[in-house]
């Protein structure tokens, strides 16, 4: 399997809007991340989904300061 795959699994996270959200981020933005962006993303998927549906609706904030980017694109693309 390889690292697109990979990570494509791994967005699958039983629940629909949970899943739109990090597949459609996967399809439309990831290509397009530096490595270290790519990196912190794959780190964010071990998040939990209440702390990433947080920091996309800024209710919170993540601590690791390389989320902050790809939420902002996060949010960006939400409202594509």
């Amino acid at each position: 399997m390889n690292e697109l795959a990979r990570l494509r699994w791994r967005c699958r996270r039983g629940t629909r809007e949970m899943d739109l959200l990090l597949e459609s981020f996967l399809d439309q933005c990831y290509p397009d991340l530096s490595a270290d962006q790519q990196q912190a993303f794959a780190r964010l998927l071990d998040e939990s989904d209440l702390d990433i549906l947080g920091w996309v609706t800024g209710r919170k904030q993540p601590q690791d300061g390389a989320y902050l980017d790809l939420i902002e694109i996060m949010r960006n693309n939400k409202q594509s």
